[in-house]
């Protein structure tokens, strides 16, 4: 099953369950590249600094830390990504599998 993981606009920290735990993630714009860290519940961190970038699973290499698998659709042309695309051109999924 895959599950969107709701963005809103601008750089954000949130809490959310991936694969049933709770995690705290936090997207940051720096220059022109959205960037994603994951905390566990106590915001210690586990991941920092994953770009979002559209192919691969952005977990693949941290499938020791976190079981699943996180995607990116960015439906800019030439995936372009800009402060305000967060949430509408650029989105963030989930899939346990």
């Amino acid at each position: 099953m895959i599950y969107e993981i709701p963005l809103n606009n601008g750089n954000q920290k949130f809490s959310t369950k991936l694969g049933g735990t709770q995690y705290k993630l936090q997207l940051i714009y720096r220059v022109d590249t959205w960037f994603l860290d994951i905390f566990d519940n106590a915001e210690n961190p586990l991941i920092a600094g994953l770009p979002l970038l559209m192919g691969d699973n952005l977990l693949i290499q941290h499938q020791h830390i976190i079981s699943g698998s996180l995607y990116v659709l960015n439906t800019n042309e030439d995936e372009i990504q800009q402060f305000t695309d967060l949430g509408t051109m650029i989105k963030l999924f989930w899939s346990d599998s």
